[in-house]
């Protein structure tokens, strides 16, 4: 249903994130991005021509970093019609606090995620039922 790419610390969180969506029944295909230079192009892509759908959870900031090399590798191979949402710091000053009150903040933990995730998968779920029920009217 979805693929989740991680780096670093953050594929811990991807983990914990694809066991809260088992619960509900949704499959998570979790892929440790260990390197961004040279990047994995094969494994990424076969699986985001797979999912359709992919999230990017890094510690990071979000320019320059594994959400913006997969939103490069998506432009490059032409890849039509992905939804991507990529987890990670703004690029700005960020304020001073713990990691977990941090991570909340700016909705890195893993309950924002699920959340993310597991709405846009039944959106994306109603909407194929509402277009079914067109047809067949």
């Amino acid at each position: 249903d979805v693929t989740i790419l991680a780096i670093g610390k953050m594929v811990s969180r991807a983990m914990e994130v694809a066991e809260e969506l088992k619960d509900n029944n949704i499959s998570a295909e979790v892929i440790n991005v260990r390197f961004l230079k040279p990047i994995d192009k094969y494994t990424i892509l076969k699986s985001i021509y797979k999912t359709k759908f992919v999230i990017t959870i890094e510690d990071g900031t979000e320019v320059g970093g594994l959400g913006s090399a997969i939103k490069e590798l998506i432009v490059d191979k032409k890849v039509k019609d992905i939804k991507i949402k990529c987890f990670a710091y703004p690029d700005k000053f960020i304020k001073h606090g713990s990691v977990q009150e941090l991570e909340k903040l700016y909705g890195l933990d893993t309950k924002n995620i699920t959340s993310y995730i597991t709405y846009n998968l039944k959106y994306k779920k109603m909407q194929k039922e509402k277009d079914r029920n067109v047809l067949i009217s």
